[in-house]
């Protein structure tokens, strides 16, 4: 038994210097250098986020100055470049076009939010826009892409046009959004998260109620060249669309005695209003915002579908 005892106390013994090496392994809290580096990191990344945020969307209080923070795609590679495809008769000014974008940027300048526009000329099968793809909220716009979506089933005869056309009429020239969620019962929430790619409007998210400027612009140009639906139909659909109780937006900026078929749309923070301007030689305007004060959007959008009308037209108004 006390050889027993020996082992056992000389086993014990030998265990505490094993104790203490594990102890002084022991990983210490960090230093100073380790929480001061950490620090530095997360500063910048909310640093580059506060500004990278402010640069896309240019917030500022109302009726106060917007501070100007530089934006990154004016530098190098990433500065936007100008995409224009026409027809071989186009006669395509390209300085005009320039200048238009120009002042549509610095008419724009000093709101918040982003301000975008996309135009298709319609005889000469070209377009231009600044930030015309850039994926937006839609508001009412996401109405547009359900009306063609309706208008096609009755013209494959699967709808009723007793039933629908009331309906269609409603948020065309309404808006009405009661209309537009008994359409979308009709149709099929899952028919239309599909037929809207069907379209061609592959930007355009029906879940999300997000489009670009360039999707709502090239619908237009599909409506209006009988893409979408046949001439009766077309004629209705454009018909819902003018003398609608939205006309303070682009309507304004438009000469009187041209007719506009046009969709306007509003949520919080967002006003939109598009469609096609049966001037001489018609067009496509699609004016679009995201992350605005309202009521500023309210009031230039007049000013801006003056400015595009007379940028595209080369006509001076009063």
């Amino acid at each position: 038994m006390a050889k027993k005892k020996e082992i056992e106390q000389e086993d014990f013994q030998d265990l505490k210097p094993l104790r203490r090496r594990k102890k002084k392994e022991t990983n210490k809290p960090w230093g100073k250098k380790e929480r001061l580096i950490t620090l530095i990191v997360l500063a910048l990344t909310v640093l580059i986020a506060t500004v990278l945020s402010l640069s896309a969307r240019a917030w500022k209080l109302p009726n106060t100055p917007k501070i100007n923070i530089p934006n990154f795609k004016n530098f190098g590679f990433l500065q936007e470049k100008t995409v224009i495809v026409g027809n071989e008769d186009a006669q395509i000014n390209q300085q005009k076009i320039e200048k238009t974008k120009t002042d549509f940027k610095n008419t724009t300048d000093g709101y918040s939010g982003i301000y975008s526009f996309y135009i298709y000329d319609l005889n000469g099968d070209y377009f231009y826009g600044v930030n015309n793809q850039e994926t937006l909220q839609a508001a009412s716009l996401i109405k547009l892409p359900v009306m063609a979506i309706a208008f096609q089933k009755l013209e494959s005869e699967e709808l009723n046009e007793e039933e629908i056309l009331p309906l269609l009429e409603a948020m065309g020239k309404r808006s009405d959004n009661e209309a537009f969620t008994k359409t979308v019962e009709i149709l099929g929430e899952d028919e239309v998260i599909v037929e809207i790619k069907n379209l061609g409007m592959h930007s355009t998210s029906f879940s999300d109620n997000q489009t670009t400027p360039e999707d709502v612009g090239m619908f237009f140009k599909k409506l209006y060249g009988r893409e979408l639906l046949d001439e009766e139909y077309t004629s209705l659909f454009l018909q819902f669309l003018t003398d609608t109780i939205y006309e303070d937006w682009i309507t304004p900026g438009i000469p009187e005695g041209v007719v506009v078929s046009h969709k306007y749309g509003l949520e919080i923070h967002s006003v939109s209003d598009g469609g096609i301007v049966f001037s001489d030689k018609p067009f496509v305007m699609v004016i679009m915002t995201d992350g605005v004060v309202e009521k500023e959007a309210d009031n230039i959008f007049p000013t801006l579908s003056k400015l595009l009308y007379d940028g595209h037209t080369n006509e001076i108004t009063n």
